[in-house]
């Protein structure tokens, strides 16, 4: 047992185990007192179990130092140790016998006295009470060291998921990042104008993406803002091609939403809906709170699909981060056929970011 472990004990509980034990002895001592020949006077009913317990537990903590400092759960030097709690039982449990029959000598109680030769001959039947007080304290400590093991899981699973999303938005961040250098450099012939505007909006996106590098989930009103930039940019590219529109819910702003959860999905549907589209594109936004789930949709209206089965890289990356923070409580859905574009479909569990 470490030898911290005194300090982590919490005597009151030992206090209070002791107090139900002594409530348990005196009405045990009290019913063999109503059955026996000679009923035994109050005082040897209630003071004896009283002061037998109150000189226990003043010797608990001994008992518990002592499991620390000669740990028997441990090698090596058992057999040393095993000798040395033996002497202990036998001395620790004279002196209770010897502090608990002086009390009741100093109470006056009816036919008691300090009789050396008597404590001596009923030691061995109070012998038991401090190995089941040693084994208490093994037990204290293997109970501690589960839930520390248990404690030590929980966070290195934490620390593991943390690993693997930060993985996926390390792979996932260059990826928009060179898509979007890429357009830079096709407007810089062009449009250098347009091309430093979105130099520019690049740049407060990747602050902005920075200053929460670090955060799993950010509320979807800040979720919002980034994709604003980053649509800012594509507008810049699309001119008055691009129209996007937005239906959200006030109450699911402060909603908790993966961070750079809609980055991805939108420049999917830029990637392979509008861009192939001849004519105006519309981007459509939706976000709402549905009972304990939260809604969330992008549509385009680009060429679409026969299929829904194709997943860029942007978007197994945002379903792998969701199968990875809610397990299987979310949803993921893409809608799509020829001519009328693709939606894609979040649910998630309803969550907010406590305030303390």
């Amino acid at each position: 047992m470490a030898r911290t472990q005194l300090a982590k004990i919490k005597w009151w509980r030992v206090a209070l185990a002791w107090g139900l034990f002594t409530v348990f002895m005196v009405l045990l001592v009290y019913v063999q007192a109503q059955a026996s020949v000679h009923p035994l006077p109050w005082r040897t009913v209630v003071l004896g179990p009283l002061l037998d317990c109150v000189s226990w537990m003043v010797l608990t903590p001994v008992v518990f130092w002592l499991a620390a400092h000669f740990d028997l759960t441990t090698p090596p030097h058992r057999l040393p140790r095993l000798l040395l709690h033996a002497g202990a039982s036998f001395g620790l449990t004279l002196l209770q016998r010897a502090l608990s029959r002086t009390g009741l000598a100093l109470l006056a109680v009816p036919g008691v006295h300090l009789d050396w030769s008597a404590l001596l001959a009923t030691v061995n039947v109070w012998v038991p009470l401090y190995w089941m007080l040693l084994f208490v304290a093994y037990a204290l400590e293997l109970y501690d060291k589960f839930r520390r093991r248990t404690l030590d899981a929980a966070s290195l699973e934490i620390q593991l998921v943390q690993a693997q999303l930060q993985a996926l938005k390390m792979q996932l961040n260059p990826h928009f990042l060179f898509n979007t250098l890429n357009t830079v450099t096709a407007l810089i012939a062009d449009d250098p104008a347009a091309a430093q505007r979105m130099t520019a909006k690049l740049g407060a996106f990747l602050r902005a993406v920075l200053d929460n590098t670090d955060e799993q989930q950010v509320p979807l009103a800040q979720e919002l803002r980034l994709t604003e930039l980053y649509l800012e940019m594509e507008q810049i590219r699309f001119a008055d091609r691009l129209t996007v529109t937005y239906q959200v819910d006030a109450a699911a702003l402060p909603a908790l939403v993966p961070n750079l959860l809609l980055q991805p999905l939108v420049e999917n549907a830029m990637k392979h809906g509008l861009a192939t589209t001849a004519g105006p594109g519309r981007l459509h936004i939706e976000a709402q709170r549905q009972g304990q789930r939260l809604v969330l949709q992008v549509h385009d209206n680009g060429r679409g699909a026969p299929s829904a089965e194709a997943r860029g890289v942007g978007l197994r990356n945002s379903e792998e981060r969701l199968r990875t923070l809610y397990g299987t409580h979310y949803a993921l859905a893409i809608q799509t056929a020829p001519a009328e574009g693709f939606t894609v479909r979040i649910e998630l569990p309803l969550a907010f970011l406590l305030v303390t």
